[in-house]
């Protein structure tokens, strides 16, 4: 540990293994600066796990900056984030995450997977409580019965469940009733208006 009480420029910092509490959220790395006024400004390097598991959140990454009065924090740097509240998984290269509002504004080389449902963008806003997305920057979405590309889609984390706009393009496939005879079947071929 080490400490600067000159005024005006207090700061401890904490190396090997650190970690702070703080409310509900636990805070651990390789090395971790507090500084600020009642030290509400961290910088964490190394090895960062951010948890709150009253909200079922677990962030890990390389670099987080975060703030602890307004509970706002960027992370960098393969960034995961498990929700298990919603049963979703989140990877990118930058997020920035409220813990107060339960939203989370992700960018560069994002995936989104859960259940039976995978997602990959630019840039994403998901936000935990309602479990809605918004997706830009190509983003393609598939599951089991599908692909699907936009230039923007918003919903639900579920294929069925988003609106999609601009260059939409895609392929579903379905399956077929085994048990319908077949000339009750219908087909394009040889038929006009």
């Amino acid at each position: 540990m080490e400490s600067v009480i000159a005024k005006g420029k207090e700061k401890t910092v904490l190396i090997g293994s650190a970690i702070v509490n703080t409310g509900t959220i636990q805070v651990t790395a390789d090395r971790i600066e507090l500084s600020g006024k009642d030290y509400n400004d961290m910088v964490c390097v190394g090895n960062v796990m951010v948890k709150d598991d009253s909200k079922g959140f677990q962030l890990t990454a390389a670099h987080v900056v975060y703030t602890r009065d307004t509970e706002v924090g960027i992370a960098e740097n393969q960034v995961q984030i498990d929700d298990s509240k919603n049963n979703l998984l989140l990877k990118a290269e930058w997020v920035q995450f409220d813990q107060k509002q339960s939203i989370l504004v992700a960018r560069i080389a994002v995936h989104i997977l859960k259940e039976d449902f995978a997602v990959r963008a630019e840039f994403a806003r998901y936000d935990r409580n309602d479990e809605s997305l918004q997706l830009s920057g190509a983003p393609v979405a598939l599951n089991s019965d599908g692909k699907l590309s936009a230039e923007y889609m918003s919903g639900k984390a579920d294929l069925n469940d988003l609106s999609l706009s601009g260059d939409v393009s895609g392929s579903i496939s379905t399956t077929k009733n085994e048990a319908a005879p077949q000339d009750q079947q219908n087909t394009a071929e040889g038929t006009s208006p």
